[in-house]
């Protein structure tokens, strides 16, 4: 090992043994390192989590060599590693301070943490009887001191640790073990994004596997086939009839009424006029798509297509048709454009955590001297004197700030299921995708924002932001890196001749050939080699656009670049949600506040930033609320977290309802997210008034107050 550090160990003298500097070595019956290497009894599995990352003897990258450093700066220590324990050995994912790749598991300080998984910290090596023989403790580097913590999976597994280490005896400050375990919490978090990308790649494969199965299997027929002899008035069907509507032969009928009870009550009319204006229009064709009832009561959607026979005399006589089920499709599509969705995210995952580390960085460091310094204040009696105590809080608070825009744009871009419609400011919507895929931005081309005032269109967030994440992500590939000053990206928004909104995203870059135009938008079509890019991008953000009654355009020349367009028209909706934060704050009043959170420190924040203007009474577990609300207390609001371990926010609520149902508008969910699908769900049904954590203590406030005026 070679330490980078002003003295390196080339220059320190051997440890002394003179018992005024190093004590006596804590005697050991065992050889150096004895004790070390112990299996725990998960080994096997614990191997199978680690692989599953796929992550062993990798390059270097960025993103973990961005926390390795941080610990060292945060711990003051010339040593920071990120360590994986393998079968063998320990494999550094990223290391400061140490030039070795890998070192045999059974000499390893990290080899405990697998066997005892929890922070670790050796004060002085030369008292602990399995590290007094250490060979990094009896030979150079002469280690002192140790800490780590373990690198625990979201299924309990460990697979090794985060770690500094020293030359010199010491021990960590409480705030430095916390940052420590903050940063291993990080490193998990890369970890993961690291196995989602390579689960959605394999989903991508997986699915192009099946889209073309399917396609075959689609052509040999394997739909309903029904035949309907108009003569004899008698409709007949194939076995499939049986197969994908689940109705057993016996219950087939042969009267067409059959058929028609079995269509959905909203398209029954529309499907049944469409027939009777093929049939009597004199087509030879017919064709519809609506939604058919199963055995079990669910709805299959479905595509019918029948081929209208005639008589001489142009009189139908017979219709032969095909029922297709469509359901497995619109599943499928919808699989496809959330794996492409997450494998975008995915492969901008490095980025994103480096505009994350970033203001991590200097928002730790000037808490910690906010926090020195007030310290010392109280110890001193005597004010901080100057102004950087100030200033060191208003970029810790920008900082803090910059990371919630960017949790709030991932979590926005994650949504699997969320199909909800809703107002959408373009500009909005494309400043979320800017800002996920600025590191892929911002070493090819310079950014121009140039938006003009547009309406707001009705759309799906999530997907809309979608489709301009895979537009900015195609610009910026078809800039070669290192050529910023020389290329720019444009986004734009504005009103065209027609009054619809154009969003654009241009760039300066190669330009699309001619002959291959045609196929941009097809599926699974794409000019990258295997491996870097699944086809779909362009031809899901088509499919986005088109379902929401608009455009997408394309103008490119080659060797100038490429403008790609989104035209929507605006539509207006009632009962837009009316933003808070412009709320009059006019006859407030002071009001009895609950706080429900099973997090204690939220509930601090929450007193620090409503109690100078309300009563509030908190509670770490929603049944001491209740208990507290059935004694008969008197209260105005409820504040309540969504998901808590005893009982949930939506089973507080369904309480409340069923004790209080007069008083459930007076109930505001502060929550960190709807990660299930039943809390989205929830929240989809309910009309109560939610505040995204982490909140703006204005908004907050002002929507407290608004709802007392509206209460």
């Amino acid at each position: 090992m070679n330490l980078q550090r002003a003295t390196s160990p080339a220059q320190l003298p051997p440890p002394p043994t003179d018992s005024r500097t190093d004590p006596p070595r804590a005697p050991s019956s065992a050889g150096a390192g004895a004790g070390l290497f112990m299996l725990p009894e998960n080994e096997q599995a614990r191997l199978v989590a680690l692989r599953s990352y796929a992550v062993l003897d990798t390059p270097p990258e960025p993103s973990f060599d961005d926390i390795t450093q941080l610990a060292a700066q945060l711990c003051k220590a010339p040593i920071a590693l990120i360590s994986l324990v393998d079968e063998h050995r320990i494999w550094f994912k990223s290391r400061t301070g140490v030039n070795v790749q890998e070192v045999p598991r059974d000499t390893a300080f990290c080899g405990r943490s697998v066997v005892r998984p929890e922070p670790h910290t050796v004060p002085y090596t030369l008292l602990d009887t399995q590290l007094c023989e250490h060979p990094l403790v009896a030979q150079s580097p002469y280690l002192r001191f140790y800490a780590g913590v373990p690198l625990i999976t979201p299924e309990g597994i460990t697979l090794g640790m985060l770690c500094v280490a020293d030359l010199v005896p010491r021990q960590l400050s409480s705030q430095q073990t916390r940052n420590l375990e903050a940063l291993a919490r990080q490193v998990m978090s890369q970890l993961e994004l690291r196995r989602m990308n390579l689960q959605q790649t394999r989903l991508i494969e997986e699915l192009r596997s099946t889209s073309e199965r399917f396609s075959v299997i689609q052509h040999a027929t394997n739909d309903i086939v029904w035949d309907w002899d108009l003569v004899a008035g008698r409709v007949s069907w194939n076995e499939r009839v049986t197969d994908v509507l689940g109705y057993p032969q016996p219950e087939v009928s042969e009267d067409s009424s059959w058929w028609y009870s079995l269509v959905h009550p909203d398209d029954r009319e529309r499907v049944a006029e469409g027939f009777r204006r093929a049939v009597r229009g004199g087509k030879s064709q017919w064709s519809d798509e609506y939604r058919l009832r199963r055995a079990n009561g669910t709805y299959a959607r479905v595509l019918d297509r029948g081929a209208i026979l005639r008589n001489a005399a142009g009189e139908p006589i017979r219709i032969l048709g095909t029922v297709m089920d469509m359901s497995e499709r619109e599943e499928m599509r919808s699989r496809l454009a959330q794996a492409d969705r997450m494998a975008s995210v995915g492969t901008l995952a490095a980025g994103v955590a480096h505009e994350i580390n970033n203001p991590l960085a200097y928002v730790i460091a000037n808490l910690d001297y906010a926090r020195q310094e007030i310290e010392a204040a109280v110890t001193s009696g005597k004010p901080p004197e100057g102004t950087e105590l100030p200033r060191a809080l208003s970029e810790a608070r920008d900082g803090a700030e910059r990371v919630r825009l960017i949790v709030r744009d991932l979590k926005t871009f994650s949504r699997p299921d969320d199909a909800r419609m809703e107002r959408v400011e373009l500009s909005r919507a494309m400043d979320s995708a800017v800002t996920l895929a600025w590191n892929e931005i911002r070493h090819r081309a310079r950014l121009v924002r140039a938006y003009q005032p547009v309406p707001a269109v009705w759309a799906n967030e999530a997907r809309l932001g979608q489709v301009f994440l895979n537009l900015l992500i195609n610009a910026a590939h078809a800039i070669p890196e290192g050529a910023a000053d020389r290329h720019e990206i444009r986004v734009s928004t504005r009103v065209d001749a027609q009054g619809r909104v154009v969003a654009e995203v241009s760039d300066t870059g190669a330009g699309i050939a001619e002959e291959i135009r045609p196929r941009v938008l097809e599926p699974f079509f794409t000019t990258k080699a295997l491996g870097e890019g699944t086809g779909l991008g362009l031809s899901i953000c088509h499919g986005i656009i088109t379902s929401l009654g608009g455009e997408l355009q394309f103008d490119s020349e080659l060797g100038r670049g490429t403008t790609f367009r989104v035209v929507l028209t605006p539509q207006a909706r009632e009962g837009e949600v009316v933003d808070v934060t412009r709320a009059v704050e006019a006859g407030k009043r002071r009001a009895r506040i609950l706080a429900v959170d099973d997090e204690q420190l939220v509930l601090n924040a929450l007193r620090r930033t409503l109690g100078s203007e309300h009563d509030l009474t908190i509670f770490t577990k929603p049944q001491a609320a209740l208990e507290w609300i059935e004694q008969g207390q008197p209260w105005d609001l409820i504040l309540c977290d969504l998901m808590m371990p005893e009982m949930t926010g939506m089973e507080f609520h369904a309480e409340l309802s069923r004790r209080m149902p007069e008083r459930l508008r007076h109930l505001i969910f502060v929550t960190g997210g709807a990660f299930t699908a039943g809390a989205r769900d929830f929240l989809g049904r309910i009309d109560n008034v939610r505040v995204e954590k982490p909140f703006d203590a204005k908004m907050l406030r002002q929507l407290v107050n608004t709802q007392l005026q509206v209460g």
